[in-house]
């Protein structure tokens, strides 16, 4: 067996270019859309061409390389369920500290890395989660299909440019663009985001997900808002996320509680090694938070704490249903850190510093940290599974954490200067769906009776092994999204029937109608910050 190391010069360049990319387009993606993919499957594809273009590779320096080019995609994600929510509270850009936001990505996605290497061993070797989007990379690695799936792939990225642009680039003074945003009943009373990149992601996600998905926006859109209509129940928004933001809440509780018992039945083990590394990095880490963010190491404490069971969450959750829900562990974060600054007893220890956007700051971090900490869980069961090193990926998934906070951090300042309505509303140039959930609890958590009665809803449902865990994002965002990710999952349930030959390639053309979009969506938006610079 060869012991040579995977991480090249070839390996990092490539990682390097498609981590910015990737980092740029998702980032894009989930402002527009508050939906986002794991790029694994992806990036694992343009790995293998793009190494095969220039040397010959093998299975494990494609590993590597697609694990630096995927880590961009949740950094973006832990960012964008987070920091536009302090905008959406009356915040100004200009408050952000440039140098601040880039330290505290950096932090969370350092913190991801570490954590998620620390746990690698007893999810992956000893647990063995099925992490299905590791999964899908290691049987594309080991496929002899490869230019046929890049062929389908560029369609898919060329269908869903030509369909964005039409959409969302006005050709002639004072008409609409050619194809509508939105396709609605005569009535209003239903909605259909015209959007590849969403039927892409219901694809890839599969009918069960996007059914349950389903099941809980029509409960909401069919059943719960027409009674709500018909009572003059005010504030029905804030009831339904509050009753979703449970159901997600009490199923990581339930996680929590497996993990619990089926550690007691296990025989204990050493775990020496493993408490001194935490330890150290703990430590560490604590007298970082405290320096930076000025926090009594009490609070420190907490944060990490938080950060390190949401991982577990994180590891669990990507684990068995390859679904990471980043802005509960945001919300958590935030509700558990706002009740201890409430506190009698810790008020000596808070200075002016602790504010709306210092909150922000904290979430930011473990929605990183988390979002990461699924990516790189993905990447190395795909690793262990090619017998690749995994401090080679630890070592690449770092690379494309640094890489990645540079471009979002720049991309963050780019976005907000250009799109000044924002918010989950049909006519919002950017939906920013989770952070408009996070902003709501920032006082508290709205309707907490619905909270928990979805919380131990969620609890039940998921000891009960009900895969319910899309069910309560379906309960959140829009009904007029939910239907494209549905319309995909239901192509995904008619294709396989069909062909299972026909279906893989859909895959991979679903693989580039998410490219395309989240691409172009890019580009147009440096266009106009251009514009915007020079006019």
């Amino acid at each position: 067996m060869s012991k040579k190391i995977k991480i090249t010069p070839a390996s990092v360049i490539i990682g390097v270019i498609g981590a910015i990319l990737i980092s740029a387009s998702s980032f894009y993606t989930v402002l527009k859309f508050g939906a986002l993919p794991w790029p694994t499957v992806m990036v694992t594809l343009i790995s293998i061409m793009a190494l095969n273009f220039f040397k010959k590779t093998d299975s494990k320096e494609i590993t590597v390389t697609h694990t630096i080019m995927s880590a961009g995609s949740m950094v973006a994600g832990g960012v964008a369920f987070t920091m536009p929510g302090y905008l959406i509270l009356g915040g100004k850009l200009e408050n952000i500290n440039k140098t601040l936001l880039f330290v505290t990505i950096l932090l969370g996605s350092v913190l991801g890395c570490v954590l998620s290497f620390i746990f690698r061993k007893k999810m992956i070797e000893e647990e063995k989660l099925e992490f299905p989007i590791g999964e899908a990379a290691y049987n594309l690695v080991n496929s002899d299909n490869t230019k046929k799936d890049g062929l389908f792939v560029g369609l898919g990225v060329l269908f869903s440019t030509v369909v964005s642009i039409l959409r969302d680039i006005n050709f002639t003074k004072g008409k609409s663009p050619i194809i509508p945003t939105l396709i609605s009943t005569k009535n209003g009373f239903l909605s259909f985001y015209v959007s590849p990149l969403l039927v892409g992601i219901g694809y890839i996600l599969g009918f069960l997900n996007t059914f349950i998905w389903f099941l809980g926006g029509a409960l909401v859109h069919f059943i719960a808002q027409p009674l709500a209509i018909s009572k003059n129940i005010k504030d029905f928004d804030l009831i339904k996320n509050s009753f979703g933001m449970g159901i997600v809440v009490g199923i990581g509780f339930g996680v929590i509680v497996k993990l619990i018992f089926s550690q007691l039945k296990k025989e204990k083990k050493s775990t020496s090694i493993f408490s001194k590394k935490l330890f150290t990095y703990f430590l560490i880490t604590v007298l970082l938070i405290t320096f930076i963010y000025k926090l009594p190491i009490i609070l420190a404490l907490v944060l990490l704490v938080i950060c390190i069971l949401c991982t577990i969450i994180a590891g669990y959750s990507t684990g068995k249903t390859g679904v990471n829900p980043m802005e509960i562990y945001a919300i958590i974060t935030i509700l558990i850190i706002s009740f201890l600054g409430k506190l009698k007893f810790l008020n000596f220890a808070f200075s002016t510093n602790f504010s709306t956007l210092l909150l922000f700051f904290l979430a930011c971090i473990v929605a990183v940290a988390c979002g990461l900490a699924g990516d790189i869980l993905n990447d190395f069961k795909s690793g262990y599974k090619v017998k690749t090193n995994p401090k080679e990926q630890f070592l690449g998934e770092l690379i494309g954490a640094i890489v990645s906070s540079v471009v979002i951090t720049w991309l963050f300042f780019v976005f907000f200067n250009i799109y000044k309505n924002i918010g989950p509303k049909e006519n919002s140039e950017l939906i920013v769906l989770q952070a408009s959930i996070v902003a709501s609890i920032i006082n508290g958590i709205p309707f907490i009776q619905f909270f928990f009665t979805g919380l131990l809803i969620g609890f039940a449902l998921y000891m009960l092994n009900f895969p319910v865990l899309t069910f309560g994002i379906g309960i959140y965002v829009p009904f007029y999204l939910t239907l494209p990710v549905f319309l995909g999952g239901l192509l995904n349930l008619i294709f396989g029937k069909i062909s299972t030959k026909f279906s893989q390639k859909f895959m991979m053309f679903s693989n580039g109608l998410m490219s395309g979009e989240a691409i172009i969506g890019v580009i147009i938006s440096l266009i106009a910050y251009y514009f915007l610079l020079f006019r």
